[in-house]
């Protein structure tokens, strides 16, 4: 299984233009809204058209603007999830998943089949039910054994948990990875979620204003970014512009601050970054130790969100701290007003130079 996609595509304001390969893997399309993400899926799946390009899927050429072929959705044999599943209200669940089976299958066959699919996730007993007599969470179920009974070449999932409360969507992550277990294909899953990206995919592509801003492992793109783009998609929530001063020191010029940095800072650096989580409470004094005063707090169940004042003054340009809140009494919890003493490990600075 294989996917070789190589396309440019004009909108007013907008210009897609995306180059990657795939195997038989998982791939993550990361961006922000507006990036090109769905776009991209639906150029795979002939929904839209490229100006320019070539799209490839196992050997067949579904796209190539130099040769002339454009092959129809129908024969292109994809498998496309939205955010809303696109049931077809008037058959029943069963009739759903036989909907996209080889129709040389006898009909009994094909009803066999599609109990078995929907077995998978737990739907069999749901049948001869029609969509619109189910929950979100089980028409997403159906819509999953569906997308398996087509035999597609490629599976591509456009945002499936953006609509889903948090205890259903952690329910139906499990049902994506028992689809994960069955299928042996490439797939394509667009989200703006890292978290989901890191648990579903081998590889993440990071798309940034229509154009691949760096593919990679995982593990890579989340802890090693490479660039300004990947290092605010995968969570990082102070950047700031920067400056080398030396081999292992750089200065955040929108903080006003010098940091001692484990890796050699690049002549060429850019940006700094430090996430919200990797700055600690300390006493010492020395290298990477700052006071600073405590702008703003606010409160979700299990941590607090710190903004710091930096030295330079800037509100626009405030660091963000998170604390677990978590068995810690609120009298030694950071408050609005307050100095502390705060540490930035050396090891876990960014530096990026684009």
């Amino acid at each position: 299984m294989s996917l070789s996609l190589d396309i440019r595509k004009r909108f007013p304001g907008f210009a897609l233009d995306v180059q990657l390969e795939a195997g038989e893997e998982r791939v993550a399309l990361l961006g922000a809204s507006g990036c090109g993400k769905s776009c991209t899926l639906r150029c795979i799946a002939g929904v839209e058209t490229p100006d320019e390009g070539r799209i490839v899927v196992n050997g067949v050429t579904f796209f190539d603007s130099e040769a002339g072929v454009n092959l129809t959705p129908q024969r292109r044999k994809t498998a496309l999830l939205f955010q809303n599943y696109q049931l077809f209200p008037n058959l029943t669940v069963g009739e759903n998943v036989c909907a996209g089976m080889d129709l040389r299958l006898p009909a009994a066959e094909r009803r066999r089949q599609a109990r078995a699919f929907l077995a998978i996730f737990g739907m069999e007993r749901f049948a001869d039910r029609h969509p619109l007599q189910l929950s979100g969470g089980q028409q997403q179920r159906v819509a999953l054994a569906r997308m398996i009974a087509a035999r597609p070449g490629i599976f591509m999932f456009d945002e499936p948990f953006s609509a889903l409360d948090s205890y259903l969507k952690g329910a139906l992550e499990q049902n994506l990875l028992d689809l994960f277990d069955v299928v042996r294909a490439t797939v394509l899953y667009v989200s703006h979620d890292i978290d989901e990206a890191f648990r579903f995919c081998d590889r993440i592509c990071v798309l940034d204003a229509g154009r691949v801003a760096e593919v990679g492992p995982t593990d890579r793109i989340v802890n090693h970014p490479t660039t300004l783009a990947t290092l605010r998609l995968t969570g990082c929530k102070n950047t700031s512009r920067a400056r080398r001063v030396d081999a292992h020191h750089v200065e955040a010029l929108d903080w006003g601050m010098t940091f001692a940095t484990r890796s050699e800072v690049p002549a060429d650096v850019a940006h700094v970054g430090i996430r919200a989580s990797y700055i600690h409470r300390d006493a010492r004094d020395g290298e990477n130790s700052f006071a600073l005063t405590v702008a703003r707090t606010s409160d979700s169940r299990f941590e607090r969100v710190v903004l710091l004042e930096a030295p330079a003054g800037n509100p626009a340009c405030r660091l963000q701290w998170k604390v677990s809140r978590v068995d810690v009494p609120e009298d030694r919890m950071p408050h609005a007003g307050d100095t502390l003493k705060l540490h930035f490990d050396a090891s876990r600075i960014y530096l990026v130079s684009e």
